[in-house]
């Protein structure tokens, strides 16, 4: 076990989440497609730059860790690990918590991937079959994500086609005589969301341009931003898109 600055085994236990994050957060070294960031919650600003240091100064394969100035909404503090997106990253995540466990006294972490919600044991079958090691793996599912994502929400009624290349999403309806095409800007909370918009347009050249989304998605609650861009609402979730063409 690599030991540094002063920690020794059993020094973090009790203050470290066992279940940690991949993917779900961007990384500042560079591009997602070729670092990947895992990220820890930890109780108390002590033992998370406890585990920035430990992770930093004792992996050659750590590119940056960093732990948040802040507490979160549940008074813990994040850690984000940066790794290159290679052919060694899983060997290199392995050894980082094997050591870590040590730390941790923590027998298993687990983990959940980009936004998913389950988690699922960290070993190194598992991790392979989850983490994309080169660019084009990464793009690729994030890609098929994306298409997943776009499904679920606007396809209410399973009666539409959407495909994805890069952010454009088409879509074509069951029945309906032509496509329609958006540049996709942001899925996420209704509350953030709404931050991303200014002010809203209610000409009636824009009040008609809704109520034929609406009438093509369902009943959604949708609005145009001073920006040219859409907000379709549904519950606490909502997406901003901007049209290409229909």
């Amino acid at each position: 076990m690599k030991i540094n600055e002063g920690l020794k085994a059993g020094d973090l236990e009790g203050v470290v989440n066992k279940r940690f994050s991949i993917d779900q957060y961007k990384s500042k070294m560079g591009e997602d497609k070729n670092i990947l960031v895992l990220s820890f919650s930890v109780d108390g600003q002590a033992p998370a730059k406890d585990l920035e240091r430990f992770a930093e100064v004792g992996y050659k394969s750590v590119l940056d860790a960093d732990a948040t100035p802040g507490t979160l909404e549940d008074g813990a503090h994040k850690v984000f690990i940066e790794f290159a997106r290679d052919s060694s990253v899983v060997k290199n995540i392995m050894a980082f918590l094997e050591d870590l466990k040590k730390l941790t006294n923590i027998e298993e972490f687990e983990y959940t991937y980009h936004k998913g919600i389950n988690a699922t044991t960290a070993s190194t079958e598992t991790l392979e079959g989850s983490i994309p090691t080169t660019p084009e793996a990464y793009e690729q599912r994030i890609n098929e994500m994306k298409v997943i994502e776009a499904k679920n929400f606007f396809d209410r009624y399973d009666m539409m086609e959407c495909k994805f290349e890069e952010s454009t999403m088409s879509v074509k309806k069951t029945g309906a005589g032509h496509d329609l095409k958006f540049e996709i800007h942001k899925f996420g909370p209704t509350t953030d969301i709404m931050k991303e918009a200014k002010a809203f347009k209610i000409d009636l050249d824009s009040i008609a341009e809704c109520t034929h989304l609406t009438k093509y998605f369902g009943p959604y609650d949708i609005t145009k931003t001073n920006e040219n861009k859409f907000i379709f609402t549904k519950g606490e979730q909502s997406a901003l898109v901007s049209k290409i063409g229909w």
